[in-house]
């Protein structure tokens, strides 16, 4: 059993770059003016990729529950890696600040998506925490003790040492594509035609949604990055050892087009062919 409990232990901490330190679990949080300002705090776990891979910080306030993560995209704060440093602790420390109109009172987390240009990046989400007095006419009712796991897209880029266990992200792929609103969406599996057709009119596999165009240019991404599954299933296939057809030369397909000329050819010079155009 102490054994087990060793190797979720170390499966646990390979996950990452990011540890996240702050906010803690079931916090409280209330605006200044009309200004809500969350200290996110985190450390190096060491682990690949390493903070000084990271090139840039993405924020997002979301709700909801662990397999049906809602963020709120006009929250969104990006700040480039660089902008960000140690204390004498080693820990990061970034001010998350939003107006407090943009949410209601409620239970929310923050997810980090912390970007490496270079390998990829991770998602990483605070303990959940509490807003109150906020401006926002949506209120979130939804409450639990536990956050969303972390998530990651991370190449090795020829580091042997990385660890090559991937996170778990198979609750993410439950959420219909279309209801999804955090800057790294899930793809369903691509799946096979079947081998025949039954159908005799078309449906509409997803429902309609509306179309908004923004008046002017956004100073945000809207969605860095989709994720889709490999296939659960093997296609079998198998080598083709029917002898090849011939040539129609030698199957009687080909024929030499004289075999069917009924007239003699004849050749004419230039001159008359000329001269009979121009008469």
């Amino acid at each position: 059993m102490l054994a087990l409990w060793i190797i979720v232990l170390l499966a646990s901490s390979v996950f990452g770059d990011v540890s996240i330190v702050a906010p803690s679990a079931g916090g409280t949080y209330e605006p200044s003016g009309s200004t809500v300002s969350i200290d996110v705090k985190w450390a190096d776990d060491n682990s690949t990729p390493k903070l000084s891979d990271i090139d840039s910080y993405t924020f997002l306030l979301c709700y909801g529950s662990n397999a049906n993560i809602k963020c709120l995209d006009s929250t969104t704060d990006t700040v480039e890696a660089s902008t960000v440093s140690a204390d004498s602790d080693d820990k990061y420390t970034h001010a998350f600040s939003f107006s407090s109109s943009l949410a209601g009172n409620g239970q929310y987390f923050i997810q980090i998506n912390a970007i490496s240009k270079k390998l990829g990046y991770t998602l990483h989400y605070t303990p959940r925490f509490t807003l109150k007095s906020m401006s926002g006419t949506s209120t979130q009712t939804y409450s639990t003790n536990t956050q969303p796991p972390a998530q990651t897209d991370i190449t090795s880029g020829g580091n042997t040492n990385v660890a090559t266990t991937t996170v778990d992200t198979s609750v993410s792929f439950t959420v219909p594509y279309t209801l999804q609103t955090g800057l790294t969406r899930y793809a369903p599996m691509q799946m096979q035609p079947g081998t025949t057709v039954t159908a005799t009119t078309w449906t509409r596999r997803f429902p309609t949604s509306a179309v908004t165009y923004y008046s002017t240019f956004r100073n945000s991404l809207n969605q860095v990055s989709t994720v889709t599954p490999g296939w659960s299933y093997i296609l079998s296939s198998a080598v083709n050892y029917a002898s090849p057809a011939p040539f129609p030369v030698s199957n009687g397909g080909w024929y030499d087009p004289k075999s069917r000329q009924t007239l003699t050819t004849r050749k004419r010079n230039a001159g008359a062919i000329r001269a009979s155009s121009t008469a």
